[in-house]
């Protein structure tokens, strides 16, 4: 794991190879259990594309997701070029950690549930028509979000919100990956006990002390949006949202629940809500010094305190020159 607390660290957008985006190779990276579109299908119709566009391109396929690091880092090893990303929130994640680290155009063909990223840059949803802002598109310099030197893209939380996309993700490898499954998960989630923590949060240099049920840090103002949540606008200048929600009954987390699939959550009293560039957070209840982290819905083990940052320009996403309207 990679681990930096430094508040003086700077996270610079990786430049550009000279060569221009058209003559380096494409490499599309492929998880073969996410998304909820029929993988040969999907294959075909961005093999198609590729064929046509007449670009140097491979599709490779991880079996697992366990298999899609090496699978990563063996094709940026052998031809460095731009690298895409086929699947969910966990497969961007993954893809794009690698091509900030080696200084690699990053690109997306959405195959995941709701697809913030992609929508948010006004990237197709369709898998041919995504394929071909590959092979056509510009590169554009993107914020993303860094928790102890780890790369994440849409959003990272501790507590609560951690839970619900951990068992989401079961919910949804037993009933099917769609929405409906995520709501009710989220449902029978938030009507378990829950145990609240005592935080140090530094947010930008001021320090409070909170009781906390969940602490969310957003770096996509669609999600925002959304949610109808006014820290759309810190996120899109490219800062975090910050959300902690303390000490709250079943009653309440219901509530939250309905704001929320409302676009209402900014009347939302008991939800403290905050724009940030950089967060310190740490336990002074004497709790254990390691903490799960949910990285863009994939679970990681951290030490504590977390630094969590955001970083303007630091990838550089591939993007249609006509972006489709953000919805």
């Amino acid at each position: 794991m990679i681990s930096d607390t430094s508040p003086d660290r700077a996270w610079s957008a990786p430049a550009l190879p000279v060569t221009a985006l058209d003559d380096l190779p494409i490499t599309v990276l492929m998880n073969a259990r996410s998304g909820n579109k029929d993988k040969a299908d999907v294959r075909g119709a961005i093999a198609d594309a590729l064929r046509a566009s007449g670009r140097d391109a491979q599709v490779l396929v991880a079996r697992s997701p366990r298999d899609l690091p090496r699978l990563a880092r063996q094709a940026a090893d052998a031809r460095p070029g731009i690298l895409v990303a086929a699947g969910g929130d966990g497969t961007l994640n993954t893809v794009a950690a690698l091509a900030h680290a080696r200084s690699l155009p990053f690109a997306v063909i959405p195959l995941g549930t709701f697809n913030y990223f992609a929508r948010d840059l006004g990237i197709p949803l369709d898998p041919a028509a995504a394929t071909r802002v590959v092979t056509t598109g510009h590169a554009r310099p993107v914020a993303v979000g860094f928790v102890n030197g780890r790369l994440f893209l849409n959003n990272a939380s501790i507590g609560l919100y951690r839970k619900l996309l951990e068992h989401r993700e079961a919910h949804k490898k037993r009933f099917g990956r769609n929405r409906a499954v995520a709501l009710l998960s989220a449902l029978v989630t938030l009507l378990r006990e829950h145990r609240t923590h005592l935080l140090r949060l530094d947010i930008d240099g001021r320090t409070m002390m909170l009781p906390v049920l969940t602490v969310f840090f957003g770096r996509n103002a669609l999600q925002m949006e959304q949610l109808g949540l006014d820290e759309a606008l810190c996120v899109a200048r490219g800062e975090l949202a910050v959300l902690a929600l303390p000490r709250a009954s079943r009653l309440g987390l219901l509530g939250l629940l309905l704001r929320g699939a409302a676009a209402r959550l900014e009347y939302a009293d008991d939800l403290h809500q905050y724009c940030a560039r950089q967060v310190r957070l740490d336990r002074v209840d004497g709790g254990a010094r390691r903490i799960r982290v949910a990285l863009d819905g994939e679970m990681i083990d951290c030490t504590l305190p977390l630094v969590v940052e955001s970083a303007s320009a630091a990838l550089q996403v591939i993007v249609p020159v006509r972006p489709e309207a953000r919805q």
